[in-house]
């Protein structure tokens, strides 16, 4: 029983050092929304979901297919609506650079993005845009007061494409982690409409750190725990 006990807890040593250094959970949405979030305002129609193969998952709109896997999140609806999907996270300690990448999808069908300082649908404003943000975990998931947006990593402006992607965007994040080390924020996307269809999909949502502790990153980690947990559980099994 001792050595089970002991067995247990070396297990969970070694599992721990990795998921403590984890950043983004299914951020390839392989796992379906699982680690993520979804919250669409009151009165929204549609929502955050699946999109697989080529057509977006409401209205099957012809859009390209997911470019990391077999699955991306997608908005897609047949009215007017806002929409987020978040996920929190740890910011690491000790580290030397990191940045946020992931894989955008727009699909306007307005004429034009139209891009007031908010995310509320349900205005007679104009509102036709999406972006991706930091957050702390204490702002309103709709937010776009200052105070609350700790960095913006991406957002559409007046004159882009209406259609565009999945392209890549990295957004460099060293000075926000350093400064913010040890605090949980949250990593938003967000996509709102009220004048046409619109889809947002993300896919491909990865962090990657440099640490002065010379530990390994959560890509190290992942094959060298289950080694070690291995070897760990073959030579007390042996005692």
């Amino acid at each position: 029983m001792k050595t089970q006990a002991v067995k247990l807890s070396l297990l969970a040593l070694l599992c721990g050092v990795w998921q403590a250094r984890a950043a983004v959970i299914n951020g390839g949405f392989e796992s379906g929304l699982s680690g993520w979030s979804r919250m669409d305002q009151l009165g929204s129609d549609g929502t955050f979901s699946l999109q697989t193969g080529t057509t977006s998952p409401v209205n099957m709109i012809t859009v390209p297919a997911p470019p990391q896997g077999s699955n991306a999140a997608m908005t897609d609806a047949q009215g007017p609506g806002s929409h987020v999907l978040f996920q929190d996270f740890l910011v690491p300690t000790g580290i030397t650079s990191a940045s946020i990448s992931f894989r955008l999808y727009v699909n306007n069908g307005a004429t034009a993005f139209s891009t007031p300082n908010s995310l509320d649908f349900s205005t007679p404003t104009l509102n036709q845009q999406a972006r991706v943000d930091i957050l702390g975990t204490a702002a309103d998931p709709f937010s776009l007061v200052a105070a609350d947006i700790l960095q913006n990593l991406f957002r559409t402006q007046i004159g882009d494409p209406l259609v565009s992607g999945y392209a890549l965007y990295t957004a460099d994040v060293t000075s926000l982690f350093q400064a913010r080390a040890g605090q949980t924020l949250r990593l938003r996307f967000a996509e709102v409409d009220n004048v046409s269809i619109m889809n947002f999909g993300v896919d491909d949502v990865a962090m990657n750190t440099g640490s002065t502790s010379g530990v390994p990153e959560p890509t190290y980690w992942a094959p060298m725990a289950g080694v070690l947990a291995a070897g760990v559980y073959s030579r007390l099994r042996k005692r």
